[in-house]
C-alpha cells in the first residue's frame, strides 16, 4: 500500500513510514502545498496512493463525488483528534498496523478511521 500524507499532518509521518519500508510521501514533497483537497485526491488516485488526513468532511464529500463520477480512488484514512499532532510516530504506527493487519479494507472508495 502506498500513502500520501495531507498537509494537515506532519511531514514526519511520511518520513517514519518510509524508514519502515512503506512507500509514503507528504503533499509538500509533491509540490502540492496549499492545493485544494480535490487536487490532492486526484494526485493520490493517479499515483494509486491512499490519502492520510484529518480533513474528514471535505474528503467524505470528495469520495461521494468520485463514486458518482465512477472515478475510484485508493482510500482515505482519517486521523481523529485523539491522535495528537505532536505525536507523528504514534500516527505512523497506527497506519502501519492498519495496513499490515487489515490490508483487505483498502478498496476503491474506502473511507477508514484510525
Amino acid at each position: 500500500m502506498k500513502f500520501l500524507v495531507d498537509e494537515d499532518l506532519s511531514e514526519e509521518i511520511a518520513s517514519i513510514l518510509r524508514a519502515k519500508g512503506v512507500d509514503a510521501v507528504h503533499v509538500r514533497e509533491l509540490g502540492l502545498s496549499g492545493a485544494e483537497d480535490r487536487e490532492v485526491l486526484d494526485e493520490a488516485a493517479q499515483q494509486k496512493r491512499c490519502v492520510i488526513t484529518r480533513n474528514r468532511n471535505d474528503f467524505l464529500k470528495l469520495t461521494e463525488f468520485y463514486f458518482q463520477e465512477g472515478r475510484p480512488h485508493h482510500g482515505i484514512i482519517i486521523v481523529p483528534r485523539s491522535y495528537p499532532g505532536n505525536e507523528p510516530s504514534r500516527i505512523a504506527r497506527a497506519v502501519m498496523a492498519l495496513s499490515q493487519n487489515r490490508p483487505h479494507v483498502f478498496q476503491p472508495y474506502a473511507f477508514l478511521f484510525l
